[in-house]
Order: C-alpha cells, then structure tokens, then sequence
C-alpha cells in the first residue's frame, strides 16, 4: 500500500556535517567515516535511474558532449550551520549546466499563494504544504552562477517527480517536471541558447572548473 504522506526528497535524507567528530575515540571516528561513506554511496547509487534519464535526454541535443555526475556536494556556505548542498544530477552541456533533484512525492502537485511553497494532496485531498524544490535550490545556483560567470554559462535547476503516483499542475513552474519532458526542457534550452548568439560553452573548461571547485565530484 503507497504512503500518500510526500516523503523527503533526497538532498534531505543526509547531512554532511562533521561537527561532533573532535574528541571522539580514533575507533568510533572511524567507524563513523565509514558510515558516512556508505550512506553517500548508497545515495549515488539511488541517482542512478535519474542519470540514466537525464543521459538520454541530453544525448540527441548536444551531440554527445556532455558530463553528468551522480552525488555531487557542493560548499556554498562555509563556516556556517549549512555549508554544503548536495546534488543529485549535475550536467554541463554546451548551453549551460543544470542542477538536477529527485523527488519522490506523492499525491497531487500544485502551487501555493506562496511561492517559496508547493501543495500535495493525497487521495483524500488532505493538503500538505512542502517547500519548493526551486527555494531549496537557490544556494546551489547562486554559487555555481557565481564560480561560471567568466564564461557567460547559464546555470538552471530542473526538479524531476515520478510519472507514478504524482501528478503535476500544468501551471507549475517548467523546470518542475516529470522524466517524459527532460527531453522538451532540453531542447528548448539549447534552442534559446542558439537565440543568443552565444558561442557553444568549452564543456571540459566547464567541467574542470566545477570539479576544481567541489568539495566531492561525485561519480560519473
């Protein structure tokens, strides 16, 4: 039987945090390391479906020339209480780079008065009220906007939902969607990249100069 509770997506279900870690017993930071590690693989690994998806959408629009990483963590905030965003998806295309999440919820999805928020409904029509995938998503642009810059690249956030068990308002936002319209989001991409009159962006520059950036690359 499918909860109709929405669940959280997977930026929540872990925190990068290594308070607490000072003063613990060199066995216990050790055994917690290697927690750490297995939980973040085994998060990579529930990306993978995604990075599939994502992989054939983007394959006949860039011709080829793309990367895509799977579980990528990102220090926008150092220093502070939440220094860090993980990503379940992060491409670079020759139009841009995208911020790619998952979201596993369910019920009906449609927008609030509020536009930080999004309602899900259950069958029951019992509404809860859920903070926006493009809200939680700011940090995450504005630093990525911020280190490509120099090479005029934009940088978008796509929140992708299950064609099952959820269903999306057509008035929502367009880069909250489902896997059938990765392709169409795509292809407008690289059309209105081509409207500007921009030059095709140096993927490896690109790619190189997020890696360098990262504080975990993630997997190809």
């Amino acid at each position: 039987m499918k909860s109709n509770k929405p669940s959280l997506s997977l930026i929540d279900r872990a925190a990068f945090d290594g308070a607490g870690l000072c003063g613990e017993p060199a066995g216990d930071m050790g055994k917690r390391a290697r927690g750490e590690a297995a939980r973040t693989e085994g998060r990579r690994r529930l990306c993978l479906s995604l990075a599939k998806h994502v992989a054939s959408a983007m394959k006949p629009v860039c011709d080829g020339k793309f990367v895509i990483r799977r579980g990528v963590v990102l220090e926008h905030a150092p220093n502070t209480s939440n220094p860090t965003t993980w990503v379940d998806c992060l491409a670079a295309s020759p139009f841009g780079v995208f911020v790619i999440n998952q979201y596993d919820w369910a019920g009906s999805v449609t927008r609030s008065t509020n536009h930080d928020e999004l309602l899900v409904r259950d069958d029951f029509g019992v509404a809860l009220v859920q903070t926006s995938p493009l809200r939680r998503a700011k940090p995450a642009l504005r630093y990525l906007r911020a280190m490509l810059a120099q090479y005029g690249c934009p940088v978008e956030y796509i929140a992708v939902f299950p064609d099952r068990y959820c269903t999306l308002d057509p008035a929502l936002p367009e880069a909250i969607l489902q896997h059938p319209e990765l392709y169409h989001f795509m292809r407008t991409r690289l059309n209105r990249f081509c409207d500007s009159q921009s030059r095709f962006l140096d993927v490896h520059m690109i790619v190189a100069q997020m890696q360098w950036h990262c504080a975990d690359w993630g997997e190809g």
